[in-house]
């Protein structure tokens, strides 16, 4: 419900993270990425035509509070970056498939997105994208004469598993997911 209205929402991960693609788009103004996300979240946008811009700006941000960042969303880590969902598409699909037997091409326009994190934060941690979380989250042990191999071995597992480009937030990067489980799909 917003300003008396009763709003239907598609919360579907692969729409969520299109939005998120939206929201990077440098083409667009400010309101015309507010209009094009409610009309991709609303699915009955046609409700919201008496209201102001700014009144679809609170809307949206209702949007994401509630239903697509909610309260477990913690700005305050200190801990690195251990997943790129552009850069580990491949791994993330092949996790999903192999944990759970999910085709995440398959379940497009249907997984919710609170179902999808839910899951992705639940896969086993014998998955390639768990394996290489951990990987870049490892801290080096301190180097004695006896681990230098180790360290040796992890510095290089963590060069080549780095994420790589600039700095994106969690919700920029899935939408990178979204994009490269589209090009996969289609070869």
């Amino acid at each position: 419900m917003f300003k008396g209205k009763k709003l239907k929402l598609d919360i579907s991960f692969d729409n969520v993270l299109q939005t998120f693609e939206i929201k990077k788009e440098e083409e667009f103004s400010d309101v015309d990425k507010i209009e094009i996300t409610l009309k991709m979240l609303v699915t009955n946008y046609s409700k919201l035509k008496n209201l102001t811009i700014i009144e679809k700006g609170e809307l949206l941000t209702k949007i994401y509070n509630n239903f697509i960042i909610g309260e477990s969303k913690n700005t305050d880590r200190k801990d690195p970056r251990v997943v790129d969902f552009k850069q580990d598409a491949n791994y993330i699909y092949a996790s999903f498939l192999s944990c759970y037997g999910i085709d995440l091409y398959d379940v497009r326009g249907i997984l919710h997105w609170k179902k999808f994190v839910s899951l992705f934060q639940g896969l086993t941690n014998d998955t390639k994208i768990k394996e290489i979380m951990e990987i870049r989250g490892r801290k080096l042990p301190k180097p004695t004469k006896y681990n230098q191999e180790e360290i040796q071995n992890l510095r290089e597992l963590k060069a080549y598993y780095a994420i790589g480009g600039l700095e994106e937030n969690y919700q920029d990067g899935l939408g990178e997911l979204f994009n490269s489980l589209e090009r996969m799909a289609s070869k």
